[in-house]
């Protein structure tokens, strides 16, 4: 009976173990506190995120954070919370937060692997691909909201524009 050992290993694998494999393939920095947790760091087409990723082992839970690299004063808090109302309405999975201590903007979600069957490699790329992605499509609309003077309306649709050819 033939065994394929790269499956067996991956299904029991760490999810932790998955991602800092990913990130290096990637080529993003990282910084792996323990077993269950990194830090790491992505390039998107705005801006630079902060990642935390963490894996629960007795809960079976990795919960993922990232973190927009804007800092958003006290005084234009009552301008971002209805854009991200907004922007969580449109979101398939996860939510926008504003982590009102420091004034930041982070997009948080989870994975659950039910009935042992563990997050393998393609549910991993899935996970931090789509996050970027996501993360990247709303940036414009807190620029365009706290720069530009936009209502949260205008900002939302002005990001999700889709333009032809490139300039």
């Amino acid at each position: 009976m033939y065994v394929d050992k790269s499956d067996f290993k991956s299904k029991n694998k760490n999810p932790i173990d998955l991602l800092e494999d990913a990130l290096i393939n990637y080529n993003w920095p990282y910084n792996r506190t323990d077993n269950n947790t990194l830090f790491a760091e992505a390039k998107g087409n705005w801006c630079d995120y902060h990642l935390t990723l963490a894996w629960s082992q007795d809960k079976k839970i990795l919960q993922y954070s990232w973190l927009y690299n804007i800092k958003i004063t006290p005084s234009k808090y009552s301008l971002v919370y209805p854009l991200i109302n907004k922007i969580n309405l449109n979101l398939a999975s996860g939510h926008l937060e504003l982590w009102d201590e420091e004034g930041m903007i982070m997009f948080r979600n989870s994975e659950i692997a039910c009935r042992n069957i563990n997050i393998d490699r393609n549910e991993i790329d899935y996970i931090l691909n789509s996050c970027l992605e996501e993360c990247d499509k709303y940036y414009p609309a807190f620029q365009f909201v706290l720069w530009g003077k936009k209502s949260p309306v205008q900002a939302l649709e002005a990001s999700l524009l889709d333009t032809l050819g490139e300039a």
